[in-house]
């Protein structure tokens, strides 16, 4: 498959994704969305397995159930509008859905109870692809304090709209250096599918060229242990179809526990000269050691 074909796969996967966040209240039709792109219902969900990690069916019932425990945590104790806010109408059904997804019932979260990695829950990928394993390098880190800039602001799957503009805004200011050396990192601070995803924050930050004593700086603190570090090849607005590849091929499978801190992304290689097939980014997570042996 070549580089343009592929490229314009993951759009499609994340037209499609987004389609799920939109209508998260209604049923959805595999067939449908199968037609709506053009491919047979066999074909697309192996289109969208290997772009993800994810059976289509489970990929959808895993962002309603994640969209039901925000609900729920930000003050929703109404169980009855809770499931038909993700398009359940039986309160059985959903909260069975929702145990057999995060190990824990509706009521064990309203008396403070916590899933461990509630961005993939707990549902196991049915098999996986030999050809594209999902392999972490690990390191271990200091803590380090990021200077940047916080924004709002999540479309298309994607927060590639902002970072440019807040990447824009940081080269203004910063030392006059290339690219590597600046060091970009971004990190979605929210997970845009469980809230209004114009409302989600990203921050974007140079490690190196920037002023501490620049009064319109923020920081981000990237902390210090032992972090789990994927290499995602491709343009920004599909990077979360990697992310969904590392929680469903290497986080669920062999039970990781990762620290409640969010995705370090660094990126390595300029959008302004590089071909987006051809971006690297570099994708953290913060591995919790008191509870896991990654492997």
């Amino acid at each position: 498959m070549n580089r343009t074909k592929n490229h314009k796969n993951t759009k499609i996967i994340s037209q499609v994704a987004q389609y799920i966040y939109d209508n998260s209240d209604k049923a959805i039709s595999l067939d449908a969305l199968a037609s709506h792109t053009g491919f047979s219902k066999y074909h697309f969900n192996r289109l969208f397995f290997a772009a993800t990690g994810y059976q289509l069916g489970e990929f959808i019932q895993r962002h309603k159930l994640e969209k039901a425990l925000n609900h729920i945590k930000t003050g929703n104790h109404n169980i009855i509008d809770v499931a038909l806010s993700i398009g359940y109408d039986s309160p059985s059904s959903f909260t069975r859905a929702f145990k057999k997804h995060f190990s824990l019932t509706p009521t064990d979260v309203m008396q403070g109870k916590q899933p461990s990695n509630e961005r993939a829950g707990n549902l196991p990928p049915k098999k996986l692809f030999a050809e594209t394993p999902v392999i972490p390098v690990l390191e271990t880190l200091p803590k380090q304090t990021i200077l940047g800039l916080y924004g709002k602001g999540f479309s298309e799957q994607s927060f590639s709209a902002l970072a440019g503009q807040l990447y824009g805004r940081l080269a203004t200011i910063a030392e006059k250096m290339s690219f590597d050396a600046l060091q970009p990192i971004g990190v979605a601070v929210d997970n845009p599918w469980v809230g209004a995803q114009s409302e989600s924050n990203f921050f974007a930050g140079f490690i190196n060229g920037l002023d501490q004593h620049f009064h319109t700086l923020q920081t981000f603190e990237w902390q210090a242990g032992k972090w789990a570090c994927f290499t995602h090849l491709g343009s920004h607005d599909s990077m979360w179809q990697t992310i969904s590849q590392v929680y469903s091929q290497w986080v669920l499978p062999n039970d990781i526990a990762l620290k409640d801190q969010q995705i370090v992304q660094r990126y390595v290689n300029s959008p302004l000269d590089t071909p987006p097939e051809r971006l690297e980014t570099k994708l953290y997570f913060a591995i919790d050691e008191s509870h896991t042996e990654a492997t």
